[in-house]
């Protein structure tokens, strides 16, 4: 009989064993389940969270890409702009040059000046005046009694040895100044 109990508690124990081997095993297993439950939840989110940063990328390269392209025709068209303003200062600044006497009844010519093609290598001391003026327009406004006269005036004071060339002038009709009194007595040009 001793032994009877011996064998039914080695039994017992044995099956208690194995039931707490199978219990743990099983909190083991749903420990481990529950942990790549877990994980897969991350991994989840991560990927959606990745999803959402290509899209937010995407999107910053799309408006990335919008931007530049309007920052490019902005500097495009300030360019374009700081050029028109640029000819229109030279085109409405002219230097003109007097040459002669307006007070001596003579009448009033003009003419454009411009630099000769070889300017640029021109001696300074042949040169009427600084470079710097040859930039901007250039106009001589002759008194003389002729055309001719006035031609030949200009000629004295711009030739083409001190690097200038003259249009062939032009009579500039004069307008009187309008006090009524003394009409004609001074020529006011427009």
């Amino acid at each position: 009989m001793n032994m009877d109990i011996f064998a039914l508690a080695v039994l017992i124990l044995c099956v208690g064993a194995l039931g707490l081997s199978i219990v743990y095993e099983a909190s083991r297993l749903t420990a481990t389940s529950s942990r790549k439950a877990l994980a897969r939840r991350r991994l989840e989110v991560q990927t959606a969270d990745l999803a959402n940063l290509g899209r937010q990328i995407e999107d910053a390269q799309a408006e990335s890409a919008v931007r530049q392209e309007s920052i490019d025709r902005l500097t495009a068209e300030r360019g374009r702009l700081t050029g028109l303003i640029a000819s229109v200062k030279a085109s409405k600044i002219a230097l003109v040059h007097e040459i002669g006497d307006a007070q001596s009844g003579a009448r009033r010519y003009e003419s454009e000046l411009h630099t000769v093609p070889e300017f640029a290598r021109l001696d300074p001391r042949r040169m009427l005046f600084a470079r710097a003026i040859w930039e901007r327009r250039n106009i001589a406004r002759v008194w003389a009694d002729t055309p001719d006269a006035a031609a030949a005036m200009l000629q004295r004071a711009f030739s083409t040895r001190n690097g200038v060339l003259s249009s062939r002038p032009e009579t500039i009709p004069l307008i009187p100044s309008g006090n009524g009194a003394n009409d004609g007595a001074r020529p006011v040009s427009p």
